[in-house]
């Protein structure tokens, strides 16, 4: 016992005669010194290799974890020629996500593994998380912006009526600086904003909204001046011209995925919908449950929730041959999931989805012969007034065609042995 309490003593009027503790050393590089391998020498200095399982904290209050030197200027200093740094990796589900009980302290650092937000470092700025980005920290800057070549789209407008639309103007000689909005210009009562963004390194556009109850109509011409107000960062001068030309409006979208649970209009079974960039039709590809896989059909949606809507449509379908059907007009249900199929110059009243039909729009089943269709649709309204025009481009593919589509192969309500495209394009005339 005696001897036990000569040891502490031993070790305490050490500590206090030094000011240094160290564990696993009797050679303490700082006040307090950890040497995980217990391999550091008795005396002298120690080697990087015998470093890099040791804990120093100093005098001044740094800590080196893998070097008995950390940098004066960190409150940390973490060395590894062979091992990183894991921050705590946590599920972010919305950028305002508080972690716990408590607030969420400003300046608090994450990796977020979840798919709510893209994965990555996020820091909590005190009212949401934002992502840690590689931008350049240099005031932005290009060589030139190419004004003749900007896009307005919708690229037409009408006087008097509420305009909301997008124009890009490309440039050259980013340098990814992270810019700030411009000041607004207005004319002919369009009111043109750059939007906040960040710049290419190299190569890329520039994009403002534009808003407004235009004054004139197009053809008739507005011409917006760029300059250093409009643009912050652009130290030349040039015209935006817009509505001079009457170019077509064109706009597409593409969906792909697997097939999932359903039961619109009544029916049970799995499908993947895709909508029309102005939101007047959607297009599925659908199964009953119970069905095989092979017998999916497309079918259409007039999204109006009121009116019928006629169409004139065509469609080409490719397996090993080749077919083709057309209409001249075909009425399609209010809101509801329909088809119809054989070439007619007639009226062809469109057969709509309920809990126990099947209809199909255009040719049955997108199999052929166990393999994959490939199919092309066009449709536009029956109205003579209306200027869109739409076209398809579908494919659906499944590693197990002959398979029955149900909760077995559907886990969840996902049919992961199916892939399903659509490729919508939207074209408005001026």
């Amino acid at each position: 016992m005696k001897k036990n309490i000569l040891v502490i003593l031993t070790v305490l009027s050490s500590s206090l005669y030094f000011g240094q503790v160290g564990i696993n050393t009797t050679n303490p590089q700082g006040i307090f010194h950890v040497d995980g391998a217990k391999d550091n020498p008795a005396t002298g200095s120690t080697s990087q290799a015998q470093q890099a399982n040791d804990l120093v904290i100093t005098p001044t209050g740094s800590t080196g974890i893998g070097t008995v030197t950390p940098d004066a200027s960190a409150i940390l200093d973490l060395t590894s020629s062979d091992k990183g740094m894991l921050a705590p990796r946590v599920n972010l589900t919305s950028a305002t996500m508080q972690l716990g009980t408590s607030a969420n302290a400003v300046g608090l650092l994450v990796f977020n593994t979840g798919t709510a937000l893209s994965q990555g470092y996020y820091f909590w700025n005190g009212s949401e998380w934002r992502i840690v980005s590689s931008t350049t920290a240099t005031p932005p800057a290009i060589a030139g912006l190419n004004c003749t070549a900007a896009t307005l789209s919708p690229g037409t407008y009408i006087q008097g009526t509420p305009y909301v639309g997008v124009l890009r103007i490309p440039y050259t000689g980013g340098n990814g600086g992270i810019y700030s909005s411009g000041a607004p210009i207005t004319v002919n009562g369009l009111t043109l904003t750059l939007q906040s963004g960040q710049l290419e390194a190299g190569d890329g556009f520039l994009i403002f909204n534009v808003t407004g109850t235009p004054t004139v109509s197009t053809p008739t011409p507005t011409d917006f001046p760029i300059s250093s107000t409009v643009v912050p960062f652009y130290t030349g001068s040039c015209t935006v011209t817009v509505g001079k030309l009457q170019a077509a409006d064109v706009n597409t979208i593409a969906f792909s995925g697997p097939l999932m649970l359903t039961s619109d209009n009544g029916r049970v079974g799995y499908s993947l919908d895709a909508t029309t960039p102005d939101g007047k039709f959607s297009v599925r590809c659908f199964v009953p449950q119970a069905m095989l896989f092979s017998n999916v059909n497309l079918q259409i949606r007039n999204n109006d929730t009121a009116n019928t809507v006629d169409i004139i449509s065509n469609t080409a379908y490719f397996w090993g041959g080749l077919g083709s059907s057309q209409n001249n007009q075909a009425r399609l249900p209010a809101n509801n999931w329909a088809g119809y199929s054989g070439s007619s110059a007639s009226l062809v009243i469109a057969t709509a989805q309920n809990s126990t039909n099947f209809p199909n729009w255009w040719d049955p089943e997108v199999y052929a012969g166990g393999m994959p269709e490939y199919r092309l649709y066009h449709w536009s309204k029956a109205d003579p007034t209306d200027k869109t025009f739409y076209t398809m481009e579908f494919m659906m593919a499944s590693t197990t065609p002959a398979g029955v589509a149900n909760s077995t192969t559907c886990p969840g309500g996902t049919c992961s042995s199916t892939k399903v495209f659509f490729y919508l394009r939207q074209i408005v005339t001026p």
